[in-house]
């Protein structure tokens, strides 16, 4: 008689009464993996791109927490019923992104709303790879792995959602502040330590009659070869 077991490793074990007592047969690794990076475009009082910045995206461990919370704030006592529980919902940009990015950063090192009390955080909205047809969460496949096509286990999924929002110069410029870092919340309050992720970028000037759009993309990926 022989016993698979399948282990969370991605590994098969085989017990059997032959002479081969214990068998250990390594698979490639699988999982998923979550990237990300900001776009941030600078725009000027006619519609023109006079500035534009693009950098990898950094989850912190807020950020980590807030991600666990949702896929299991109902079993989780340490989520359920907290504001961790909660889905991103905002943005705010930052004057000094000239600090390193730290897994503990619970607010970017400056907020602009410190020095410019009217620059708040502001409401984002999401655009998932199905937005064209209508709206709702989709899952694409690899170029060549197509829905109709693949066959398990060579089938690799991925969701793509780009949060969206813009800061204007009427609230966040014509000081001559140097915008140069961005987070993302799940809350409105400033102050607050909700952070899912920071980033830095090469610092921009925002004009009175500028815009700021940030374009905070996210990609995950199940890694099955």
């Amino acid at each position: 008689m022989t016993i698979l077991v399948i282990a969370s490793i991605g590994a098969t074990l085989t017990f059997s009464q032959g002479t081969q007592l214990f068998v250990h047969e390594e698979s490639a690794p699988q999982g998923a993996l979550l990237t990300g990076n900001v776009k941030v475009t600078q725009f000027d009082g006619d519609g023109n791109i006079i500035a534009y910045r693009q950098s990898e995206n950094h989850i912190v461990q807020t950020g980590m927490e807030i991600l666990f919370g949702q896929l299991f704030n109902t079993q989780n006592d340490t989520y359920a019923g907290t504001s961790k529980s909660q889905p991103l919902s905002h943005m705010a940009v930052g004057t000094q992104g000239e600090w390193r990015l730290l897994y503990n950063d619970t607010e970017m090192r400056r907020p602009l709303s410190t020095d410019l009390p009217a620059c708040v955080r502001t409401l984002f909205f999401d655009i998932d790879n199905s937005t064209e047809s209508g709206g709702g969460e989709s899952v694409t496949f690899g170029p060549d792995r197509s829905a109709g096509t693949c066959v398990a286990p060579n089938c690799a999924a991925q969701m793509n959602v780009t949060a969206q929002t813009s800061f204007t110069g009427a609230l966040c410029g014509g000081s001559g502040l140097t915008i140069d870092e961005a987070g993302i919340y799940d809350n409105s309050t400033i102050g607050g330590n909700n952070m899912f992720a920071r980033n830095t970028f090469g610092a921009v000037i925002l004009n009175m009659l500028d815009t700021l759009q940030l374009d905070w993309e996210f990609t995950f990926t199940d890694t099955v070869p």
